[in-house]
């Protein structure tokens, strides 16, 4: 097996100092601070210039940080003070409580397939059984003081424009009517989907008390993947729903975009694999890095010699808080758990569609010398 460390293929804007954003020079002080009281210091203003932003209800200083970002070490910083920040603005457009309200999300992949195209709907029926079943199984630390919104919410209630509204979750008088845009899932036919989709919901605890740190769904995983299939499968529909600890509402945001791409990673590696294996023997592999217009992507490609056009592709989307080497990572470990020995990962940006043809440019193992080059090539033009 051929390795190497891939590069991130991300083009990072150039940060111009007379167009300087706090955000980002906050950033950049903390990252390269010496002393780890400077560092914290620089966060900690960090983390309330943005959460008087939040308050305030203007995230347009924190939308041009996210935007141009320099590095991505700088992204990734902002994004996770953004999510502390978050909490600490919605505790504080709640004011004092003898209990403290934890805001939790659910991250919830769902895997889907139907003969004939079907809507799922974006709510639960029946949300009061999903409560009684984390209760009854120790979900929360045990928690008995908390409740759920029966929307589906998808990755859109969690925008950056959104923000400001979702304080109003951590108000305790408005706990049974929290405000969660619910979004329907539209299942195409014969063709398995993954979807991801978010619960989320309040609880009350003592001071200190960090509900939302358990590693696993623990006894609770199960049975709410039985109940959500019961409320929302039936008839010719499989359904699946694999869902994952609570969070904070960014920190589930981020953990549910992992999610979904590796399950949809999984379902395609174990399907294409099998194909070849059924027909024309053993697949070869190669992990490329691509650059796109939206920032950057990993591709995994399957193929085998004595199938000239049967080749297979999956396009894993970098997110914000991203780096491409545990991309590249989690696709060779999927690949030795499936026992495919041939894996070559390149170690050069790529564009993102071949000029020749216009598709999404994918390396096939057999001819992959000749591709790699017309490849780089195409980036000289």
């Amino acid at each position: 097996m051929m390795q190497f460390s891939i590069p991130d293929p991300r083009a990072f804007p150039i940060y111009e100092a007379s167009a300087s954003n706090v955000l980002i020079d906050q950033s950049l002080a903390s990252l390269g601070a010496e002393v780890a009281v400077i560092a914290e210091k620089e966060e900690t203003e960090l983390r309330e210039r943005m959460r008087a932003s939040l308050l305030a209800g203007d995230v347009g200083e924190i939308g041009d940080a996210v935007a141009r970002a320099p590095s991505l070490a700088v992204l990734r910083m902002l994004l996770r003070v953004l999510a502390s920040a978050h909490v600490e603005a919605g505790r504080l457009r709640a004011g004092e409580t003898a209990l403290p309200t934890t805001v939790f999300a659910m991250p919830i992949v769902i895997v889907a397939a139907n003969a004939s195209p079907i809507q799922i709907p974006g709510a639960l029926p029946n949300i009061a059984e999903f409560i009684e079943v984390m209760k009854a199984n120790g979900a929360l630390r045990g928690n008995q003081t908390f409740t759920m919104s029966n929307a589906l919410a998808s990755t859109n209630a969690f925008s950056l424009e959104k923000l400001p509204s979702t304080l109003a979750w951590w108000q305790l008088e408005k706990q049974s009517q929290i405000a969660v845009e619910k979004a329907s899932m539209q299942l195409p036919a014969n063709q398995e989907s993954v979807f991801l989709r978010f619960l989320v919901g309040t609880a009350l605890a003592g001071p200190g008390v960090d509900l939302l740190n358990e590693k696993d769904t623990g006894k609770w995983g199960m049975p709410l993947t039985q109940a959500f299939s019961k409320q929302l499968g039936g008839g010719s529909m499989s359904l699946l729903a694999l869902p994952r600890p609570p969070r904070t509402p960014l920190a589930a945001l981020f953990q549910g975009r992992a999610a979904q791409r590796e399950v949809s990673l999984q379902l395609f590696a174990t399907n294409a694999i099998r194909k070849f294996r059924s027909s024309v023997g053993e697949p070869e592999a190669v992990i490329s890095a691509h650059r796109t217009t939206d920032g950057g992507e990993v591709r995994l490609s399957l193929s085998n010699a004595l199938d000239e056009k049967g080749a297979e592709g999956f396009r894993a989307a970098l997110f914000p808080t991203d780096r491409a080497q545990d991309i590249v990572t989690a696709m060779q470990d999927l690949l030795r758990e499936c026992n495919v020995e041939n894996v070559t990962v390149l170690a050069d940006v790529f564009p993102d569609h071949d000029p020749e043809t216009n598709l999404p440019w994918f390396f096939r193992a057999d001819v992959l010398e000749e591709n790699v080059a017309r490849a780089l090539r195409s980036t000289l033009h």
